[in-house]
């Protein structure tokens, strides 16, 4: 089954070459002196067999609260990519008052002329992921040439700056408008690719809780954003292995502050980094071991109280604090700063 999704995966993308994603416009609801315009990925990992990529889906909402229109370019059409925004700019975009969000994850995505633009104006800014994996043979040789990078990886700050590249550490966000659901079918949940250490942990939930656990490997299949954030909202506890894919590094992923948004408890391995979204044991819980793990989720189907409390303080903050609008607005008013 992995297999056949990689090779979906590579059909997809090989269609786009024939019929590429266009560019999209969407109205704003803010500040009518600010435009962005996101270049990410239309389709999730480049293929058009499969759902809206994870920026587009995710970004955009929180983009449209803060600017005045969002326009659209998506990286699958990499030679159109500068000319869609020199027609923009031609027709609507003052390049004084418009960030270049950009979304690229390997040198071979990005344009010859892209930064081009930089020169015309225009405020370039490229979110990055996995960078702790990443940096060496991708951000490094990159990341001068862009006027603001964003890591999600707090600790690869000093090395931006010691190849003096301007550089901001943000994070990944919740989903807004959820409310707190009072039933949930499954006890815990995980969605995501099981690989390294997590085959093992998922053959060990499965033995010990069965159809209790919501659990779906999307390296052998495919989700819709639906279903999985049915699932998320359907689940009292989120289990996140947060451990790299080299197997090295602990990574805050997407899905802690998705899954707290959604009303889950968010079960994670200790990380002092996550201390400053959540507070441990109050708005998050940690575990090391399998045995620990299946321990807690035991106890939340005996006894749910405790757990749900502190998934509803998690929800609250996440609400709060911790979505992609909170996110976009430091980063727009960053790329403002003088002397930047």
């Amino acid at each position: 089954m992995h297999v056949l999704n990689t090779l979906r995966n590579r059909v997809g993308a090989m269609a786009n070459v024939f019929l590429p994603p266009e560019q999209e416009v969407f109205k704003g609801n803010d500040d009518p002196a600010v435009n962005v315009v996101l270049v990410g990925l239309r389709w999730d990992y480049g293929s058009r067999l499969n759902g809206d990529g994870f920026e587009y889906r995710r970004f955009i909402p929180g983009l449209i609260n803060l600017s005045n229109t969002v326009y659209f370019v998506p990286i699958e059409a990499k030679r159109a990519i500068v000319p869609q925004i020199r027609t923009l700019a031609r027709n609507v975009l003052d390049s004084r008052k418009t960030v270049i969000l950009s979304v690229f994850k390997h040198l071979k995505e990005i344009p010859n002329n892209y930064f081009t633009l930089s020169e015309e104006g225009y405020c370039l800014v490229n979110w990055y992921t996995d960078d702790d994996m990443l940096f060496d043979s991708f951000s490094k040789h990159i990341a001068k040439r862009f006027d603001l990078n964003i890591t999600t990886f707090e600790p690869i700050l000093p090395r931006y700056k010691s190849i003096n590249a301007r550089a901001i550490a943000s994070q990944w966000a919740g989903i807004d408008g959820y409310g707190f659901p009072e039933c949930r079918e499954y006890a815990a949940c995980f969605v995501g690719r099981m690989y390294g250490r997590r085959s093992s942990l998922i053959k060990r939930l499965r033995k010990e809780f069965g159809d209790k656990v919501f659990i779906h490997d999307t390296q052998v299949k495919p989700i819709s954003d639906e279903a999985m954030l049915s699932a998320y909202q359907n689940s009292w506890l989120a289990i996140d292995e947060p451990t790299a894919f080299d197997g090295r590094t602990k990574q805050i992923k997407a899905r802690v502050f998705e899954n707290a948004s959604l009303g889950c408890l968010v079960l994670t391995k200790p990380n002092r980094r996550i201390a400053r979204y959540y507070e441990p044991n109050k708005e998050i819980a940690f575990w090391e071991t399998i045995p620990e793990l299946i321990r807690i989720i035991r106890d939340c189907i005996d006894d749910p109280c405790i757990y749900t409390r502190m998934a509803r303080l998690a929800h609250q903050r996440t609400q709060r604090e911790h979505l992609y609008e909170h996110r976009f607005r430091n980063v727009l008013q960053y790329c403002w700063r003088p002397n930047k």
